[in-house]
């Protein structure tokens, strides 16, 4: 009997397993494989670790990293803290759905068009912002300078993604019993001190998986630089996706990129696990 329940359990995991391993394994480990290869138009030969070796000590490609530190320290707690109190404000006026469905429209908007729309919001020459900028005396603004550029890209993801992580941050505050609050107003304790003492200290484990999601996304970044780079020539390896981009597509070095890619995962998977050792235990002490 129990045979045959497992047999029905993998039968029924079978369609999924079978996507699984086509479209995710198969191509990691088919890509995997040509990283050990050279590669100069169609012609291939083996080189063994020789791209892993020019990964670690490529300047350029480490240098993109400086991006994803400024989104790990400034973005991420910036977008997180933001969310939260949006949080609590649904909790607190119970607006209606209709006000959630417009903070997390700019989610449902695909990035590439997202990205198309802040181009267009940047642009010196067609953006709404430039008769504002006129008011104040100053004709031909410059949105867009290599200094300006991390700071664009923030507004960009927290308008894209600020909308989403606030209704999970939400969708944890209901999920509290409203004895906890209850309780503490009544020994008279304000909504702040509510908020601050009770609410969101119940809100770590919602918090730490909102932090790992985007450690994934701050360091494979792409959709908003690539589309600044249409208005604004920024270097080519700005961040490592773009530098694993362009070695791909604009030089045809299709498996040195390779090789960036699985060094970019494992950079990825440490730093991931690092947040989620240091993360569980502080979840730990404060159990």
């Amino acid at each position: 009997m129990r045979r045959f329940q497992t047999i029905r359990a993998y039968l029924f995991l079978l369609p999924f397993l079978a996507f699984f391993v086509i479209v995710t394994a198969y191509p990691v480990i088919y890509g995997g494989y040509l990283s050990f290869f050279g590669q100069h138009g169609a012609r291939m030969w083996y080189v063994g670790l020789n791209n892993y070796k020019t990964v670690f000590t490529d300047p350029l490609f480490w240098q993109g990293f400086v991006i994803v530190l400024f989104l790990l320290f400034i973005q991420i707690p910036g977008m997180i803290l933001i969310a939260i109190f949006i949080g609590l404000l649904y909790e607190k006026v119970r607006v209606s759905a209709l006000y959630r469905f417009l903070y997390y429209l700019p989610y449902a908007v695909p990035g590439v068009v997202a990205g198309i729309l802040w181009s267009y919001m940047f642009s010196k020459s067609m953006s709404p912002l430039v008769a504002l900028w006129k008011l104040f005396g100053v004709a031909n603004p410059e949105f867009i300078t290599l200094k300006s550029v991390p700071w664009i890209m923030l507004v960009m993801i927290l308008w894209e993604w600020t909308g989403f992580t606030s209704l999970v941050i939400y969708s944890a505050l209901v999920s509290i019993p409203r004895e906890y609050a209850e309780a503490a107003e009544m020994d008279g304790a304000t909504w702040l001190k509510v908020a601050y003492y009770i609410k969101v200290p119940l809100l770590r484990n919602t918090v730490f998986v909102l932090f790992i999601f985007n450690i994934f996304g701050a360091m494979q970044v792409f959709n908003e630089p690539r589309m600044i780079n249409v208005l604004f020539t920024l270097p080519m390896n700005y961040t490592p996706a773009m530098y694993v981009y362009n070695q791909a597509f604009a030089y045809g070095a299709f498996t040195y990129a390779i090789a960036m890619c699985l060094v970019l995962a494992a950079v990825t998977f440490v730093v991931s696990f690092f947040f989620m050792r240091r993360s569980m235990k502080e979840l730990d002490v404060h159990a």
